[in-house]
């Protein structure tokens, strides 16, 4: 059989021990916050939830305007590069546009 552990073995294994739950429920800490958050980390339940007032269907594009630029003043708490990709879609997958065409906002 071997000899019985000694105290600092137990230790070692209890340091161990701890470490591993700790990863672990860190771990499922990020899995939860994850399925509990929506875009931008807001709480899901309020993902979609506006201030209440409507948001603009489109905005008329002015002299010099691109999409980026139309899309870095409207992109709010959503993901730049998403709403970029959902604007060129919503205009005819085009980025050309041109002063007094109405460009239309995600």
């Amino acid at each position: 059989m071997g000899l019985p552990p000694t105290a600092s073995t137990y230790r070692r294994r209890r340091l161990l021990a701890t470490a591993v739950v700790a990863v672990v429920l860190a771990l499922a800490g990020l899995g939860v916050h994850g399925v509990l958050t929506g875009p931008g980390g807001v709480p899901a339940s309020a993902a979609g939830a506006g201030t209440g007032a409507p948001s603009p269907t489109g905005v008329r594009a002015e002299p010099g305007d691109t999409l980026w630029s139309i899309a870095v003043a409207h992109h709010a708490t959503v993901d730049l590069d998403r709403y970029i990709d959902a604007l060129v879609e919503r205009n005819g997958d085009t980025t050309a546009i041109e002063a007094g065409q109405l460009v239309r906002l995600p």
